[in-house]
């Protein structure tokens, strides 16, 4: 048996998928853990073996399926992509760690602080980190013993959440009971500002920053607050330097995604959010000359990478399944029409070399067209 380079899990998401075709077109064996049949990264050219395990919520029948490969595969090293592979391993990581490197990370600790937005904010306030005015209450009591005080719009964020599901915004203050009785927990209530979203993706290992880049979101499905399906690399010095410094203070290890937007009333860029993973963006990185995932794999396996903080600017990203359900569902249609006309120095997920996965979701988009015209 070939023992493969790695075993990547999170197969159902679009990250991953880029992930994958990178390490492919280096030449490395791969194989992929999903949480469901039939994901796109299942139909990449050049995966050697997939698996499928559990969905969320059975974390012990997740982690004894992915172990058993693990043990059957000897893999180089494991890279888990988004939350619920890093929930699996860091629940069970001493047996994993065992049998093979796993990627850089910050410690199941300060991963779930990160992943909570409460911590998120009391970090952020221990450390001088602007963010959006957050209260935190404990229970609903609380919540609405704010109605009065608070500047509306407000936002209501689930305490962990992707991808911006679940946020609510409440535009007056008779409108926060009824939302906040929406939520199966108590959520952070947060407020809106407006602005231009940027992001920021640094690698940090050993107390010494290895590589970041930065971008700005242009648009993003489903709306309004669904993650970005386009953006275009930027310099920003003191945008990177505020992401390093925070990272060191709270001694943070491995790869880090932040969510800023720039307020338009004062200029400052405020955290949002903070992924400890590889970004959901993370193909736009690639882009521009900076493959985070390639990085993780070579330092798992303790071997030494120049810094890369030098990276194209300008570059733009599209990913075009996004950007094709972003204009169904926009009402200004014709300013966004007019930017995907822009195609200079612009990429986008679908690859010539790989397009199984395209045409497989192209395949299902139209299945899913001809269902509701036939009902």
């Amino acid at each position: 048996m070939i023992v493969p380079d790695l075993i990547i899990l999170d197969g159902e998401a679009r990250t991953t998928l880029g992930v994958v075709r990178s390490f492919v077109q280096k030449g490395m064996s791969v194989t992929v853990g999903c949480s469901n049949k039939s994901v796109l990264t299942s139909f990449s050219r050049g995966i050697k073996q997939h698996f499928t395990y559990c969905p969320k919520g059975h974390i012990e029948e997740a982690h004894k399926i992915i172990m058993d490969y693990v043990k059957f595969q000897r893999p180089k090293v494991l890279m888990p992509v988004m939350n619920w592979g890093w929930s699996i391993i860091n629940n069970f990581y001493k047996e994993y760690e065992h049998l093979t490197k796993i990627v850089p990370n910050p410690g199941k600790e300060l991963f779930d602080k990160l992943s909570n937005k409460s911590c998120l904010a009391d970090l952020c306030e221990q450390h001088g980190i602007s963010m959006p005015e957050t209260m935190r209450p404990k229970d609903l009591n609380e919540a609405l013993s704010f109605r009065n005080d608070l500047r509306y719009p407000v936002l209501l964020k689930p305490q962990r959440g992707e991808s911006g599901r679940g946020i609510i915004r409440v535009d007056e203050k008779d409108e926060l009971d009824k939302a906040l009785r929406k939520f199966s927990g108590i959520p952070i209530i947060q407020e809106f500002i407006e602005g231009e979203d940027l992001e920021l993706t640094i690698l940090i290992f050993n107390d010494q920053p290895i590589a970041g880049n930065s971008y700005k979101g242009l648009r993003n499905y489903p709306l309004p607050y669904g993650p970005p399906i386009a953006c275009r690399t930027i310099r920003d010095d003191n945008l990177m330097s505020l992401g390093v410094n925070f990272l060191k203070k709270i001694r943070y290890n491995g790869i880090a995604h932040l969510d800023f937007r720039k307020d338009r009333r004062d200029g400052q860029a405020k955290l949002l959010d903070f992924n400890p993973r590889l970004a959901g963006t993370n193909d736009a990185s690639i882009a521009g000359g900076v493959d985070f995932g390639y990085m993780l794999y070579k330092l798992a396996l303790g071997e030494p990478i120049n810094p890369v903080f030098d990276y194209k600017a300008g570059k733009e990203y599209r990913w075009i399944f996004g950007e094709l359900e972003h204009l169904i569902q926009t009402p200004h249609k014709l300013r966004t029409l007019q930017n995907l006309m822009s195609i200079n120095n612009v990429s986008t997920d679908f690859s010539f070399f790989d397009p199984g996965p395209h045409l497989v979701l192209l395949f299902r988009k139209l299945m899913q067209i001809f269902s509701r015209i036939k009902h």
